[in-house]
């Protein structure tokens, strides 16, 4: 098998984020605010704000951290004023709250897009997919995931908003691999314990990545869990049993 640390490039999110007829089944992912494509021009004006005001939402998580980002760090990135912020989003955690939303389903949009636009080949044999996935974890998307999950442990108001959204989103992610994956279909119970094997290590990777600063060992085991996961689906090796036993 072949294995090249790239993937095809994933078109960014169009400036207003319009529902588009193929990915009717990520709306309950899709923030609040946002316009529909028959939405008039005051509309999609107000819709360009939030998504601006999501968008330095994103960036600034990233770049300092769920502490230091505030109403007026983000109102400055976005270049709105302070009024238009408030319109919008009076508190923090109303912000929040959408700029997690908007995080979920900009992954899903974009993870969605970029398996579909795999050939076949791609994505059975030679298992493109973990590129894609790997691509998200280094997202900045996944970095405010992160920077949200850690708050999360110990800001109370936080994580009642944050953990049902994160949930939802797994859920999501779940059917739409169905979805994307057809060649998984038979056995939805070796799909599951697959993603979770490719969660659990993708993000300790990203976790160690500066830690480590291998490159080649990185490379390495990604190609290992694509791999893996091939023969997997294609029966070669399988899961131990319940409780240590079975096939290694």
């Amino acid at each position: 098998m072949t294995f090249a640390l790239a993937c095809p490039r994933v078109e960014p999110m169009t400036e207003q984020m319009t529902r588009k007829p193929d990915m009717a089944h990520l709306a309950e992912l899709q923030p609040a605010g946002m316009a529909s494509a028959d939405a008039g021009l005051q509309q999609r004006k107000s819709a360009e704000t939030r998504l601006a005001i999501l968008d330095a939402a994103v960036d600034c998580l990233d770049r300092v951290g769920y502490a230091r980002t505030t109403l007026h760090l983000i109102a400055k990135v976005a270049r709105v004023s302070r009024g238009a912020m408030l319109h919008h989003y009076a508190t923090k955690h109303d912000l929040i709250s959408s700029v997690t939303d908007y995080a979920f389903y900009r992954h899903m949009e974009a993870f969605t897009a970029a398996i579909r636009g795999l050939s076949e080949a791609e994505r059975t044999r030679e298992n493109s997919g973990i590129l894609v996935d790997w691509n998200f974890y280094l997202s900045r998307e996944y970095s405010a995931y992160l920077e949200l999950l850690v708050a999360a442990r110990t800001d109370e108001e936080l994580r009642t908003m944050f953990m049902p959204k994160a949930r939802r989103h797994d859920r999501v992610w779940r059917d739409e691999l169905v979805r994307v994956f057809p060649e998984w279909t038979g056995d939805p119970d070796l799909l599951a314990r697959s993603r979770r094997l490719v969660q659990a290590m993708m993000s300790g990777m990203i976790l160690n990545r500066e830690i480590w600063d291998e490159p080649e060992t990185e490379r390495s085991l990604l190609a290992f869990l694509s791999s893996l996961l091939v023969d997997l689906r294609e029966g070669r090796t399988a899961w131990p049993a319940p409780g240590g036993g079975g096939e290694a």
